[in-house]
């Protein structure tokens, strides 16, 4: 199992009365690609910051890949995440200064990994798997073209080998060609390394992409709060 959780409540701590996330179950299982769709505003950034460790529970149990991120330390979980969970995000998060090898070597920040020669090699070697021109390579973010940005956030998603790859509504802000290049890069990337994908829209025409298809309403239980 890649994920369970049981009897999960979350609420912010300067609004304890409005409940954003009642699950009293569910889970994925490994290898699983879904797609979790649901309106803006209604949870599901913060049901990914649960999973990824940046939130923790007000109540129940969450076990990632077997770990319980309960019983972990703030420390732990970021270790925890750096080692096993990718993530790409909804503006990407591309530090605009650095270049396209230092972005991608800032996700092994925490991870357990140190040999920077090695890493380096490796990313060179996604970018080639990912069809970024070598020229690119050194020049910094802002240079680049949304289409080489979505491949080096790609990249940095998948530098530390994660089990899960968590993707946070990242074709939102883009037209239907870079949207449609998007998902066409990231799935077979996510087939080939075997991962588990969640992937988080209001958006249901990337339906076509995914044959696990599920509602976060169907699964958190909130009421009156839509």
């Amino acid at each position: 199992m890649a994920i369970k959780l049981a009897d999960i409540r979350f609420h912010y701590s300067d609004r304890p009365e409005h409940t954003v996330l009642n699950i009293p179950s569910w889970s994925l299982s490994s290898g699983d690609q879904v797609l979790v769709h649901g309106p803006s505003g209604g949870g599901k950034s913060t049901l990914l910051g649960l999973l990824s460790g940046l939130l923790t529970p007000n109540d129940g149990s969450l076990t990632v890949l077997g770990q319980s991120l309960n019983s972990l330390n703030d420390r732990q979980r970021d270790q925890f995440r750096a080692a096993h969970i990718g993530y790409v995000f909804q503006q990407f998060n591309l530090m605009p200064y650095l270049n396209a090898i230092d972005n991608v070597l800032l996700a092994t920040r925490f991870s357990v990994r140190k040999n920077t020669n090695t890493i380096k090699e490796e990313i060179k070697t996604l970018f080639q798997g990912l069809n970024i021109p070598e020229n690119e390579w050194n020049r910094p973010i802002r240079h680049l073209s949304i289409g080489q940005q979505q491949r080096i956030a790609i990249a940095r998603a998948l530098i530390n080998k994660p089990q899960i790859l968590i993707a946070d509504e990242p074709t939102s802000s883009l037209d239907q060609s870079n949207r449609d290049a998007f998902m066409q890069l990231l799935m077979p990337m996510v087939t080939k390394n075997q991962m588990t994908l969640l992937f988080v829209s209001h958006d249901q025409s990337l339906s076509n992409y995914f044959t696990n298809i599920q509602s976060l309403n169907d699964f958190n239980h909130i009421q009156g709060q839509e």
